[in-house]
C-alpha cells in the first residue's frame, strides 16, 4: 500500500497555508476591542470607507470600540488567531465568507448569529448595499440596531 504524504497532496491545497501564517502585521498592533469588523476590498480613505464610517457612527460606535480589518478578496486569515489576539464578543463581516476565515459554517444574512462565543452580523460587501436599499434596511433592522443600539442580544458593554 503506498503512503500519501496528504500535505504535499492534491487533497489539501497549500492555499489553506494561509491560516497557520502570522496575523501580526495583518493586525498591525491592535488591542483587544469588543467589535471586530472584517470588511472586503474597503481601503482606508475611499469611498466604501466612507460609507463603513457612516454604519459604525448610526451603530454609536467610538473607534475606542472596534477593529477593522481590511482582507482583499479571496484573502485568508485564521479566525483562531482573530479571536486570541482581538479577543472580540461582536464580529462584523461585511462582504467576508466564512471560509476565508477557515471557517466551515452557513450564517443568516443580516441578522445575529451564534459562534464560537461570539455574536456574528454578516452582510454584503459595501458595494453590494449601495445598490440594495432593502438589503441595507434590513441589515439596519434585524442585525445593527438590535445588536448595538438596542443591545437585546447580549449584555455585551461597547463603552
Amino acid at each position: 500500500m503506498e503512503h500519501v504524504n496528504i500535505i504535499r497532496s492534491e487533497i489539501i491545497n497549500n492555499k489553506y497555508d494561509a491560516l497557520w501564517e502570522d496575523i501580526s502585521p495583518l493586525i498591525d498592533g491592535a488591542e483587544a476591542r469588543p467589535v471586530l469588523i472584517l470588511v472586503n476590498e474597503c481601503d482606508a480613505n475611499s469611498t466604501e470607507d466612507t460609507q463603513l464610517r457612516k454604519m459604525l457612527d448610526a451603530c454609536k460606535l467610538a473607534p475606542e470600540q472596534y477593529n477593522i480589518i481590511r482582507l482583499q478578496k479571496d484573502q485568508q486569515v485564521a479566525w483562531h488567531q482573530l479571536r486570541e489576539k482581538l479577543e472580540p464578543k461582536v464580529v462584523f463581516i461585511i462582504g467576508v465568507m466564512p471560509v476565508q476565515l477557515g471557517i466551515s459554517a452557513f450564517f443568516r444574512l443580516n441578522e445575529p448569529n451564534n459562534f464560537g462565543d461570539c455574536t456574528w452580523l454578516p452582510t454584503l460587501d459595501i458595494r453590494e448595499l449601495e445598490k440594495f436599499a432593502d438589503v441595507k434596511k434590513q441589515l439596519w433592522v434585524s442585525g445593527m440596531k438590535p445588536i448595538f443600539i438596542d443591545k437585546q442580544l447580549h449584555t455585551l458593554t461597547l463603552s
